[in-house]
């Protein structure tokens, strides 16, 4: 029995939507040591807010905001990306979201900063603001 292009498209649907539920949330904060491996955390959760923490390890601010950051992604790893940068090693990147101030954090959506905060946030902070971004 020959299937209608609905019925395939049916078909083609859940197994994509079959595919994405087996892709497994990260379980710590991912570095993106180039821009690709920026593209690739993109390509793989489009549906995701990817938290940036945008750092130098020259810089105090960010030695006191880092733990901030790890124990905000294990409270929260189910419901963002949570990913570091460092602006010497990554400079493309740092570029691209005119990055002059460290550490800067970035709320992405497909791309797209849908929130910024510069310096060094406290975890109270921090905090809020995922929560008012969590769906």
């Amino acid at each position: 029995m020959e299937k209608t292009d609905n019925e395939l498209e049916t078909i083609r649907l859940k197994k994509v939507s079959e595919m994405m539920n087996k892709i497994s949330m990260p379980s710590s904060v991912l570095k993106l040591h180039s821009y690709e491996d920026y593209e690739k955390i993109l390509a793989a959760f489009p549906d995701r807010i990817i938290i940036i923490d945008f750092s130098a390890v020259w810089c105090g601010p960010c030695k006191f905001y880092t733990p901030i950051f790890e124990q905000l992604q294990k409270e929260f790893k189910n419901d963002f990306i949570f990913a570091k940068v460092d602006v010497d090693e990554n400079r493309r990147l740092a570029i691209q979201y005119q990055i002059t101030g460290v550490p800067t954090t970035l709320f992405v959506r497909k791309g797209e900063v849908i929130q910024q905060a510069v310096g060094a946030l406290s975890y109270d902070m921090l905090k809020n603001y995922l929560q008012s971004l969590k769906f």
